[in-house]
Formats: C-alpha cells, structure tokens, sequence
C-alpha cells in the first residue's frame, strides 16, 4: 500500500514538474509561492481516501484524474492555492471555440 502511495505520489509530481516547466514563463514568482505543491495536493487527495492517477497544472488551477474508495474514476478541478473543489465544467475547453454573432 505504501508503495502505491509512494508511486503515485512521484508520478504525480514528475508529471506535475513537466507540466510546470510549460507554464512556468506565464507566471511571475508570487503567483508560484502562493500555490500548493503537486506533492502537496496529491497527499492531501490521498488522506481522503483518493488514489491520484494524474495532477496536471492548467490555466492556474489544478486538473486531477483519481479513483475514490469506491472504485470509480474520478476528474474534479481543484483550486492551486487552497487545494478547494472548483465548479466542473464539461464544456470548459470549448467555450473559446463558440462563433458569437
């Protein structure tokens, strides 16, 4: 069990560290102190009784991918400052791609 822990937990921030590196030259350093760490949130999923499958940093707020204790796959935005639930938009990437007349 801990070493499923340890695992996702490196997973995540590995893939959480190539995610940064892509952002990183969009935000100045007070945006980044004042974010939690991948290691953090993936801990934090993890006390709940989450397994993290990925973390990923978009448009300054976490998108992570997990399993609850239940088994079922779940995707849940959560905020890079407090670690809070966001309000889940399924058509979130599209809202750009809509032809205003």
């Amino acid at each position: 069990m801990k070493r499923t822990i340890l695992f996702s937990a490196s997973l995540a921030t590995a893939l959480g560290l190539f995610a940064l590196g892509a952002s990183a030259q969009d935000q100045t350093p007070a945006q980044t102190q004042n974010r939690m760490s991948i290691a953090q949130i993936a801990t934090m999923l993890e006390d709940q009784g989450y397994t993290v499958l990925e973390i990923e940093l978009e448009r300054g707020r976490y998108d992570v991918e997990m399993i609850d204790a239940n088994g079922m796959r779940v995707e849940a935005y959560l905020d890079a400052a407090t670690g809070a639930a966001l309000p889940y938009r399924e058509d979130d990437d599209d809202r750009n791609d809509r032809d205003y007349d």
